[in-house]
């Protein structure tokens, strides 16, 4: 919808021109300015050819009664429908084209003012007396980018559903207050929203403030409560032996990450995998009985290379089993 309105800017630009050359000092010849650009088939914005000095020289008393319906007419076209042209007296008579464009410059209008817009409603303001023609009508306005709609003729009532429109209407300087009212009154709602906005920021950042308090009390409380199975403390560990893992009644020196370590294995918490044997809790070994010492003295037994000559090559290793447990 930008490009059309930029197009309809960039047509408009030839008679803005014409009319601030030297030759529009003429009254008539700024009145030929009018009727050409209203009957251009691409200008459909003149804001700014209003504007012009020249054009608004037609308001003077001097110019001829005649001419002095063109600066109206040109209002009209600017910001009017075809309502208000048919409704203002001593205006000039329209061409063909003048008359298409005024009824689609009213189709905008309408579009944006009017819901639902019925063929009815549509062909009363637009002075159309056939449906056929409403039609053909609002199909030139979807294919000049005009607006966006689809015809609902087998709906009752018949509708047009506009769902956008081009920004191609200018702005009625008497509306100037009621739009600057309403501006204001979205500013003040906007100000409104950015005060709660902000208010629930500083919310969210003050709750923040306060997990991140707790967070670090917690984390005291923990490491303290870690300090106490630290060895470097000087206070002896939970598992016992000596503080600083110097070395224990076995001789070992393990700190207490060790301890805790082999104190969690001992208890069979990491699981054991295929190779390991299980010993029940009389300390014996719970497999085979073949498998025994039979002297039950709980000593390693080494086997020789050739003790299991019928697994193949398995057999030249040494194989070493636990058969108890050690003191």
């Amino acid at each position: 919808m930008d490009q059309v309105h930029n197009r309809a800017m960039d047509a408009l630009q030839p008679f803005v021109h014409l009319a601030d050359s030297s030759s529009a000092s003429s009254p008539r010849f700024v009145t030929n300015i009018i009727t050409n650009a209203t009957s251009s088939p691409h200008t459909y914005v003149f804001a700014e050819l209003l504007e012009r000095p020249s054009v608004q020289a037609l308001r003077s008393p001097d110019t001829p009664a005649e001419l002095q319906g063109y600066l109206t007419l040109l209002e009209i076209f600017a910001w009017g429908t075809w309502q208000d042209y048919q409704q203002t007296p001593n205006l000039p008579a329209l061409s063909v084209e003048q008359a298409r464009k005024l009824r689609l410059l009213s189709l905008l209008s309408l579009a944006s003012t009017t819901k639902p817009l019925t063929y009815e409603a549509l062909m009363s303001s637009l002075s159309l007396s056939a449906p056929s023609e409403l039609e053909t009508l609002v199909t030139t306005a979807i294919y000049s980018s005009l607006i966006t709609a689809r015809l609902s003729p087998a709906t009752t009532p018949p509708t047009v559903n506009v769902t956008s429109v081009a920004a191609l209407r200018d702005v009625k300087p008497t509306s100037l207050p009621a739009i600057i009212s309403t501006l204001a009154a979205w500013e003040s709602r906007c100000g409104s929203v950015i005060t709660d906005i902000e208010a629930e920021i500083a919310k969210i950042r003050a709750d923040s403030a306060q997990r991140r308090a707790r967070e670090h009390t917690r984390l005291i409380v923990i490491e303290k409560t870690l300090a106490k199975w630290n060895p470097e403390s000087g206070e002896p560990s939970a598992l016992g032996g000596d503080p600083a893992g110097r070395g224990g009644p076995s001789g070992r020196k393990l700190g207490w990450k060790k301890d805790f370590s082999a104190a969690l294995r001992g208890r069979d918490f990491f699981g054991g995998g295929s190779n390991k044997r299980e010993f029940d809790d009389d300390a014996f070994f719970d497999g085979n009985a073949n498998e025994i010492d039979a002297l039950g003295s709980g000593m390693d037994i080494d086997e020789g290379a050739g003790a299991r000559t019928g697994l193949g090559s398995a057999g030249a290793r040494t194989a070493k089993r636990f058969l108890g447990k050690k003191s």
